[in-house]
């Protein structure tokens, strides 16, 4: 099964990082309080929102970045089941190397609950 292109959130200031080595399971997490084995994503912006920014003890982050992912036939992917029949959270064991990972844009902290989208614009990604 292919699921591209997928979604994630994390912290403005991990920017540099993901451009040089992409998206990497097995390093600190901003929302777990463990060291993880995959990679978050969301099916779109919203969802991969909802389990990232929008968490009440990551308010203290000032900015996110939202990076488009595309997944490859190579990749494991596992979706969570336990949230029920609707896909909120696609998980990917090992390295998304940054040739298929792109910046869409910023957007600013505050755990928003009501989801990514505010009167201000993102910043145009590339």
């Amino acid at each position: 099964m292919l699921l591209t292109p997928l979604y994630h959130w994390s912290p403005a200031d991990r920017y540099a990082s993901i451009r040089a080595r992409g998206l990497q399971s097995g390093h600190p997490a901003t929302v777990a309080s463990a060291i993880q084995g995959h990679v978050c994503m969301g099916a779109d912006p919203a969802s991969a929102w909802a389990i990232s920014g929008a968490m009440a003890w990551v308010s203290e982050i000032e900015a996110w970045d939202l990076w488009l992912v595309h997944i490859a036939d190579r990749d494991e992917v596992h979706v969570r089941e336990d949230f029920g029949p609707r896909v909120r959270e696609i998980m990917v064991r090992g390295t998304l190397p940054p040739d298929r990972i792109w910046w869409v844009g910023r957007r600013p902290g505050g755990g928003d609950p009501a989801g990514p989208w505010t009167d201000e614009p993102f910043t145009a990604g590339g």
